[in-house]
Protein backbone atom coordinates (compact mmCIF):
# COMPACT_ATOMS: atom_id res chain seq x y z
CA UNK A 1 0.00 0.00 0.00
CA UNK A 2 2.98 2.27 1.01
CA UNK A 3 4.37 2.00 -2.32
CA UNK A 4 1.16 2.63 -4.38
CA UNK A 5 0.52 6.10 -1.99
CA UNK A 6 3.64 7.13 -2.80
CA UNK A 7 2.57 8.32 -6.90
CA UNK A 8 -0.09 10.40 -5.83
CA UNK A 9 0.73 11.88 -2.44
CA UNK A 10 3.04 14.95 -3.98
CA UNK A 11 -0.22 15.89 -5.51
CA UNK A 12 -3.06 15.90 -2.79
CA UNK A 13 -6.26 17.87 -3.48
CA UNK A 14 -9.53 17.15 -2.90
CA UNK A 15 -11.10 15.02 -6.14
CA UNK A 16 -14.92 15.54 -5.40
CA UNK A 17 -16.93 18.69 -4.34
CA UNK A 18 -17.69 18.75 -0.13
CA UNK A 19 -20.34 17.85 1.45
CA UNK A 20 -21.03 18.55 5.35
CA UNK A 21 -23.39 16.38 7.12
CA UNK A 22 -24.38 19.33 9.50
CA UNK A 23 -25.97 20.89 6.74
CA UNK A 24 -27.30 17.53 5.13
CA UNK A 25 -28.75 17.10 8.69
CA UNK A 26 -30.47 19.70 9.60
CA UNK A 27 -32.07 19.56 6.26
CA UNK A 28 -34.06 17.20 7.57
CA UNK A 29 -33.01 13.87 4.67
CA UNK A 30 -34.89 11.07 5.63
CA UNK A 31 -32.29 8.63 4.02
CA UNK A 32 -28.81 8.08 4.10
CA UNK A 33 -27.08 9.36 0.99
CA UNK A 34 -25.39 6.28 -0.57
CA UNK A 35 -21.56 7.48 -0.40
CA UNK A 36 -22.03 7.27 3.62
CA UNK A 37 -23.36 3.81 3.90
CA UNK A 38 -20.91 1.76 4.97
CA UNK A 39 -22.96 -1.63 5.86
CA UNK A 40 -25.42 -3.84 4.55
CA UNK A 41 -28.63 -4.17 5.95
CA UNK A 42 -27.65 -2.74 8.91
CA UNK A 43 -24.54 -4.96 10.02
CA UNK A 44 -23.24 -4.15 13.56
CA UNK A 45 -19.21 -4.30 12.95
CA UNK A 46 -16.87 -3.92 10.63
CA UNK A 47 -13.71 -6.19 11.01
CA UNK A 48 -14.64 -7.69 14.35
CA UNK A 49 -17.78 -8.46 16.04
CA UNK A 50 -19.55 -6.39 18.78
CA UNK A 51 -18.61 -7.26 21.89
CA UNK A 52 -21.62 -7.62 24.59
CA UNK A 53 -21.43 -6.60 28.46
CA UNK A 54 -20.21 -7.50 30.16
CA UNK A 55 -16.70 -6.62 28.72
CA UNK A 56 -14.03 -5.41 30.27
CA UNK A 57 -12.57 -1.72 29.70
CA UNK A 58 -9.13 -0.31 29.54
CA UNK A 59 -7.60 1.13 33.07
CA UNK A 60 -8.46 4.28 34.19
CA UNK A 61 -5.32 6.16 35.42
CA UNK A 62 -5.19 8.60 38.07
CA UNK A 63 -2.30 10.93 37.66
CA UNK A 64 -2.51 12.33 41.07
CA UNK A 65 -1.62 9.17 42.91
CA UNK A 66 1.45 8.78 39.75
CA UNK A 67 2.24 12.43 41.22
CA UNK A 68 2.11 11.43 44.93
CA UNK A 69 4.70 10.25 47.23
CA UNK A 70 7.62 7.80 45.53
CA UNK A 71 7.87 4.65 46.26
CA UNK A 72 4.46 4.19 47.96
CA UNK A 73 3.06 0.71 47.07
CA UNK A 74 -0.42 2.42 45.03
CA UNK A 75 1.98 4.66 43.48
CA UNK A 76 3.96 1.65 41.96
CA UNK A 77 0.31 0.06 41.39
CA UNK A 78 -0.70 2.79 39.46
CA UNK A 79 2.51 2.72 37.38
CA UNK A 80 2.11 -0.97 36.61
CA UNK A 81 -1.07 -0.91 35.48
CA UNK A 82 -0.35 2.13 32.86
CA UNK A 83 2.37 0.73 31.71
CA UNK A 84 0.19 -2.89 30.97
CA UNK A 85 -2.72 -0.34 29.35
CA UNK A 86 0.12 1.05 26.80
CA UNK A 87 0.94 -2.98 25.88
CA UNK A 88 -2.52 -4.25 25.89
CA UNK A 89 -4.79 -2.18 25.87
CA UNK A 90 -2.78 0.76 23.46
CA UNK A 91 -5.16 3.30 25.45
CA UNK A 92 -6.65 4.50 29.04
CA UNK A 93 -8.68 7.10 30.62
CA UNK A 94 -6.81 9.77 32.75
CA UNK A 95 -8.27 11.10 35.73
CA UNK A 96 -7.03 13.88 38.32
CA UNK A 97 -5.09 15.33 35.47
CA UNK A 98 -4.79 18.57 36.69
CA UNK A 99 -7.35 20.59 33.72
CA UNK A 100 -9.98 21.79 35.78
CA UNK A 101 -13.51 20.64 34.44
CA UNK A 102 -14.43 24.83 34.14
CA UNK A 103 -12.02 24.73 31.32
CA UNK A 104 -12.63 21.74 29.87
CA UNK A 105 -16.51 22.79 29.80
CA UNK A 106 -15.30 25.85 28.05
CA UNK A 107 -13.05 23.88 25.48
CA UNK A 108 -16.46 22.16 24.83
CA UNK A 109 -18.52 25.50 24.37
CA UNK A 110 -16.32 27.32 22.13
CA UNK A 111 -15.71 24.42 20.03
CA UNK A 112 -19.41 24.04 19.55
CA UNK A 113 -20.37 27.51 19.21
CA UNK A 114 -18.33 27.19 15.68
CA UNK A 115 -20.04 25.00 14.27
CA UNK A 116 -23.05 27.10 14.91
CA UNK A 117 -22.13 29.84 12.82
CA UNK A 118 -23.88 29.89 9.84
CA UNK A 119 -22.71 28.01 6.71
CA UNK A 120 -20.88 31.18 5.18
CA UNK A 121 -18.70 31.78 8.15
CA UNK A 122 -17.55 28.14 8.06
CA UNK A 123 -16.70 28.26 4.77
CA UNK A 124 -14.49 30.89 5.31
CA UNK A 125 -11.97 28.23 6.69
CA UNK A 126 -12.43 25.54 4.05
CA UNK A 127 -9.64 23.34 4.36
CA UNK A 128 -7.20 21.48 2.05
CA UNK A 129 -5.82 18.10 2.22
CA UNK A 130 -1.75 19.04 2.27
CA UNK A 131 -2.40 20.57 5.37
CA UNK A 132 -5.76 19.99 6.89
CA UNK A 133 -6.05 22.95 8.43
CA UNK A 134 -9.27 24.51 8.80
CA UNK A 135 -13.10 23.38 8.34
CA UNK A 136 -13.51 20.11 6.45
CA UNK A 137 -15.56 16.45 5.77
CA UNK A 138 -13.17 14.51 3.93
CA UNK A 139 -10.00 12.26 5.52
CA UNK A 140 -8.83 10.90 1.99
CA UNK A 141 -8.75 11.99 -1.69
CA UNK A 142 -9.10 9.10 -3.14
CA UNK A 143 -12.51 9.34 -5.57
CA UNK A 144 -15.42 7.44 -4.45
CA UNK A 145 -14.42 6.47 -0.91
CA UNK A 146 -17.04 6.09 1.27
CA UNK A 147 -17.47 8.78 3.38
CA UNK A 148 -17.67 9.72 7.34
CA UNK A 149 -20.78 11.18 9.52
CA UNK A 150 -18.68 14.00 10.59
CA UNK A 151 -17.73 17.65 9.95
CA UNK A 152 -14.26 18.89 11.39
CA UNK A 153 -12.21 21.75 11.87
CA UNK A 154 -8.42 21.04 12.32
CA UNK A 155 -5.60 23.48 12.73
CA UNK A 156 -2.04 23.36 14.50
CA UNK A 157 -0.96 24.59 18.41
CA UNK A 158 2.82 23.04 17.97
CA UNK A 159 5.35 24.14 17.12
CA UNK A 160 4.74 27.63 17.55
CA UNK A 161 6.35 28.26 13.76
CA UNK A 162 3.45 26.10 12.45
CA UNK A 163 0.56 28.05 13.60
CA UNK A 164 1.11 30.90 11.47
CA UNK A 165 0.37 33.54 13.55
CA UNK A 166 -2.74 31.12 14.72
CA UNK A 167 -3.94 32.63 10.98
CA UNK A 168 -5.98 29.11 10.73
CA UNK A 169 -7.82 29.54 14.00
CA UNK A 170 -11.35 30.33 13.96
CA UNK A 171 -12.24 34.15 14.68
CA UNK A 172 -15.15 33.42 16.52
CA UNK A 173 -16.37 32.66 19.11
CA UNK A 174 -13.98 35.70 20.50
CA UNK A 175 -12.74 33.85 23.65
CA UNK A 176 -11.70 30.65 21.11
CA UNK A 177 -8.13 31.37 20.65
CA UNK A 178 -7.29 32.06 24.58
CA UNK A 179 -9.68 29.23 25.47
CA UNK A 180 -7.42 26.34 23.06
CA UNK A 181 -4.45 28.13 23.54
CA UNK A 182 -4.93 27.09 27.47
CA UNK A 183 -6.49 23.93 26.86
CA UNK A 184 -3.73 22.56 24.21
CA UNK A 185 -0.69 23.86 26.40
CA UNK A 186 -1.98 22.08 29.55
CA UNK A 187 -2.68 19.02 27.02
CA UNK A 188 0.96 19.18 25.70
CA UNK A 189 2.22 19.25 29.22
CA UNK A 190 0.35 16.60 30.11
CA UNK A 191 1.52 14.38 27.06
CA UNK A 192 5.16 15.50 28.27
CA UNK A 193 4.78 13.38 31.80
CA UNK A 194 2.95 10.98 30.47
CA UNK A 195 5.97 10.59 27.72
CA UNK A 196 8.40 10.68 30.84
CA UNK A 197 6.68 7.74 32.16
CA UNK A 198 6.53 5.34 29.07
CA UNK A 199 10.72 6.29 28.81
CA UNK A 200 11.19 4.72 32.09
CA UNK A 201 8.79 1.99 31.60
CA UNK A 202 10.21 1.16 28.27
CA UNK A 203 13.60 0.81 30.24
CA UNK A 204 15.19 3.86 28.86
CA UNK A 205 18.02 5.26 30.39
CA UNK A 206 16.83 9.12 30.13
CA UNK A 207 13.06 10.10 30.88
CA UNK A 208 13.11 12.59 28.15
CA UNK A 209 14.05 10.57 25.64
CA UNK A 210 10.89 10.19 23.77
CA UNK A 211 9.41 13.72 24.36
CA UNK A 212 13.12 14.68 22.62
CA UNK A 213 12.89 12.20 20.30
CA UNK A 214 9.13 13.78 18.84
CA UNK A 215 10.89 17.49 18.95
CA UNK A 216 11.41 18.38 22.04
CA UNK A 217 9.83 21.57 23.78
CA UNK A 218 11.08 23.99 20.11
CA UNK A 219 9.87 21.25 17.85
CA UNK A 220 7.34 18.73 18.69
CA UNK A 221 4.10 18.41 16.63
CA UNK A 222 0.47 19.13 18.04
CA UNK A 223 -2.53 19.27 16.37
CA UNK A 224 -6.10 20.52 17.41
CA UNK A 225 -9.17 18.55 15.83
CA UNK A 226 -13.18 19.16 17.10
CA UNK A 227 -14.95 16.69 15.28
CA UNK A 228 -19.24 17.48 15.46
CA UNK A 229 -20.77 14.25 14.58
CA UNK A 230 -25.03 15.04 13.72
CA UNK A 231 -28.13 13.07 13.89
CA UNK A 232 -27.95 10.90 11.30
CA UNK A 233 -31.20 9.31 9.56
CA UNK A 234 -29.57 5.78 9.02
CA UNK A 235 -27.52 5.19 12.04
CA UNK A 236 -27.08 1.32 11.43
CA UNK A 237 -25.66 2.18 7.79
CA UNK A 238 -23.18 4.59 9.00
CA UNK A 239 -19.71 5.49 11.02
CA UNK A 240 -18.69 8.84 12.22
CA UNK A 241 -14.92 8.01 11.43
CA UNK A 242 -13.97 4.63 9.92
CA UNK A 243 -11.96 2.07 12.09
CA UNK A 244 -7.76 3.56 12.31
CA UNK A 245 -5.25 4.41 14.09
CA UNK A 246 -3.81 7.42 14.85
CA UNK A 247 -0.84 8.46 12.71
CA UNK A 248 1.25 10.36 15.59
CA UNK A 249 2.61 9.20 18.92
CA UNK A 250 -0.30 9.65 20.75
CA UNK A 251 -3.63 11.61 20.98
CA UNK A 252 -5.36 13.18 24.21
CA UNK A 253 -9.33 13.13 23.44
CA UNK A 254 -12.28 15.26 25.27
CA UNK A 255 -15.39 13.37 24.82
CA UNK A 256 -19.11 14.98 25.53
CA UNK A 257 -21.42 12.30 27.57
CA UNK A 258 -22.52 11.05 24.43
CA UNK A 259 -21.90 7.63 23.59
CA UNK A 260 -20.00 6.59 20.31
CA UNK A 261 -16.15 5.77 20.81
CA UNK A 262 -15.81 2.49 20.01
CA UNK A 263 -12.21 0.17 19.86
CA UNK A 264 -11.22 -2.96 18.61
CA UNK A 265 -9.39 -5.68 20.92
CA UNK A 266 -8.54 -9.46 20.14
CA UNK A 267 -11.06 -8.72 17.30
CA UNK A 268 -14.07 -7.26 19.17
CA UNK A 269 -15.62 -4.03 18.66
CA UNK A 270 -16.13 -2.55 23.01
CA UNK A 271 -18.08 0.86 23.54
CA UNK A 272 -16.21 3.51 26.12
CA UNK A 273 -18.69 5.09 27.88
CA UNK A 274 -17.85 8.64 28.53
CA UNK A 275 -16.47 9.25 31.90
CA UNK A 276 -17.41 12.56 33.16
CA UNK A 277 -14.14 14.64 33.18
CA UNK A 278 -11.48 12.36 32.18
CA UNK A 279 -9.57 11.92 28.95
CA UNK A 280 -8.85 9.37 26.67
CA UNK A 281 -5.69 8.77 25.67
CA UNK A 282 -4.41 6.63 22.42
CA UNK A 283 -1.26 5.17 21.72
CA UNK A 284 -0.54 6.50 18.33
CA UNK A 285 1.18 4.63 15.19
CA UNK A 286 4.89 6.40 15.75
CA UNK A 287 5.07 5.15 19.70
CA UNK A 288 4.42 1.65 18.49
CA UNK A 289 7.30 2.14 16.13
CA UNK A 290 9.13 3.88 18.45
CA UNK A 291 8.86 0.94 20.96
CA UNK A 292 9.41 -1.56 18.31
CA UNK A 293 6.06 -2.80 19.08
CA UNK A 294 5.82 -2.96 22.52
CA UNK A 295 3.66 -0.35 23.04
CA UNK A 296 -0.13 -0.61 20.65
CA UNK A 297 -1.56 1.72 18.87
CA UNK A 298 -5.15 0.93 18.96
CA UNK A 299 -7.64 0.88 16.01
CA UNK A 300 -10.49 2.98 16.71
CA UNK A 301 -14.00 4.03 15.23
CA UNK A 302 -17.20 5.95 16.17
CA UNK A 303 -20.58 5.21 15.56
CA UNK A 304 -23.31 8.09 15.05
CA UNK A 305 -27.16 7.79 16.17
CA UNK A 306 -30.65 9.45 15.16
CA UNK A 307 -31.42 11.01 18.56
CA UNK A 308 -28.52 13.05 19.66
CA UNK A 309 -25.89 15.13 18.10
CA UNK A 310 -21.97 14.29 19.77
CA UNK A 311 -18.95 16.47 19.50
CA UNK A 312 -15.46 15.29 20.66
CA UNK A 313 -12.01 16.96 20.70
CA UNK A 314 -8.71 15.30 19.80
CA UNK A 315 -4.95 16.53 20.55
CA UNK A 316 -2.82 15.03 18.17
CA UNK A 317 0.61 14.85 19.94
CA UNK A 318 3.17 13.77 16.84
CA UNK A 319 7.31 14.11 15.66
CA UNK A 320 8.51 17.37 14.07
CA UNK A 321 7.92 16.16 10.31
CA UNK A 322 11.25 15.80 9.22
CA UNK A 323 12.35 13.68 11.61
CA UNK A 324 13.17 9.78 10.32
CA UNK A 325 11.32 7.96 12.68
CA UNK A 326 12.13 4.25 13.17
CA UNK A 327 12.10 1.83 16.30
CA UNK A 328 14.59 3.41 18.69
CA UNK A 329 17.92 1.77 18.84
CA UNK A 330 18.30 1.35 22.57
CA UNK A 331 15.33 -0.71 22.61
CA UNK A 332 16.49 -3.11 20.45
CA UNK A 333 19.63 -3.25 22.21
CA UNK A 334 18.46 -3.14 25.24
CA UNK A 335 15.89 -6.65 23.85
CA UNK A 336 18.46 -8.05 22.05
CA UNK A 337 15.83 -8.10 19.01
CA UNK A 338 15.49 -6.79 15.33
CA UNK A 339 14.09 -3.51 14.45
CA UNK A 340 10.29 -4.47 12.84
CA UNK A 341 9.31 -1.51 11.39
CA UNK A 342 10.80 0.45 8.67
CA UNK A 343 11.89 4.36 9.23
CA UNK A 344 10.40 7.01 7.71
CA UNK A 345 9.42 10.48 8.03
CA UNK A 346 6.28 11.48 9.87
CA UNK A 347 5.71 14.02 7.01
CA UNK A 348 6.23 11.44 4.30
CA UNK A 349 3.53 9.20 6.64
CA UNK A 350 0.98 11.51 7.23
CA UNK A 351 0.74 12.27 3.47
CA UNK A 352 0.14 8.22 3.32
CA UNK A 353 -2.92 8.70 5.11
CA UNK A 354 -4.04 11.84 3.90
CA UNK A 355 -4.17 9.70 0.47
CA UNK A 356 -5.58 6.72 1.31
CA UNK A 357 -7.63 7.79 4.15
CA UNK A 358 -8.55 5.47 7.33
CA UNK A 359 -7.89 2.21 6.99
CA UNK A 360 -7.40 0.57 10.21
CA UNK A 361 -3.82 -0.66 11.01
CA UNK A 362 -3.22 -1.49 7.64
CA UNK A 363 -0.96 1.76 6.76
CA UNK A 364 0.72 0.83 9.94
CA UNK A 365 1.10 -2.58 8.77
CA UNK A 366 2.94 -1.68 5.83
CA UNK A 367 5.74 -0.51 7.67
CA UNK A 368 6.80 -4.13 9.40
CA UNK A 369 10.18 -5.49 7.86
CA UNK A 370 9.37 -8.77 6.57
CA UNK A 371 10.88 -12.15 7.84
CA UNK A 372 11.63 -10.79 11.15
Amino acid sequence: MAAAAHTAVDELKWSESIKFVQELAEGGIKLLPPEYIKFEHGKAALHGQMATPPQQLPPVIDMSIIGGASGTAEKKAMLELLGSACREWGMFQVVNHGISPALLDAVKRVSRAFFDLPMEEKLKYANDPVTYEGYGNRTGTLKGSTLDWNDYFFHFIRPVSATNGQNKWPHQPEDYRTVISEYGEMVVGLSKALLSIFSEDLGLEKKETLFETLGGDENVGGGYRMNFYPKCPQPELALGLSPHTDPGAMTVLLQDQVSGLQFNKDGVWISLPPLQDALTVFIADQLEILSNGIYKSVNHRTTVNSEKERMSIAIFIYPEGNKMIGPLEEVVKKRECSPLYTEMSFSEYRKIIRTWGLKGKAILKSRFIMNT
